[in-house]
């Protein structure tokens, strides 16, 4: 008597994936590295996507999208007008 499970190891595998997708765009917006989340969930599935958000927040990395840009050009820090202190 054989019995084949293929279709709950083919939804198994859609929702790993399904979180590894998920992680890796939400991964930079909580200061995470996307591709490294990404990978933590194609191994560890939803419980890695849990511990993303478990997870403290940090700063956004640097060069993705969600990183504030605080430097000014030289220009405009020439140009900028103190603000009085009362």
């Amino acid at each position: 008597m054989n019995v084949y499970y293929a279709g709950g190891l083919i939804l198994g595998a859609v929702v790993w994936i399904v979180c590894a997708v998920y992680a890796y765009q939400n991964a930079p917006r909580l200061g995470r590295n996307a591709w490294l989340w990404a990978i933590i969930c194609v191994i560890f599935g939803p419980l890695g996507l849990m511990v993303l958000f478990v997870l403290p927040r940090h700063e956004p990395v640097a060069g993705s999208a969600h990183a504030k840009q605080t430097h000014k050009s030289e220009q405009e820090a020439l140009y900028e007008v103190p603000k009085k202190k009362h």
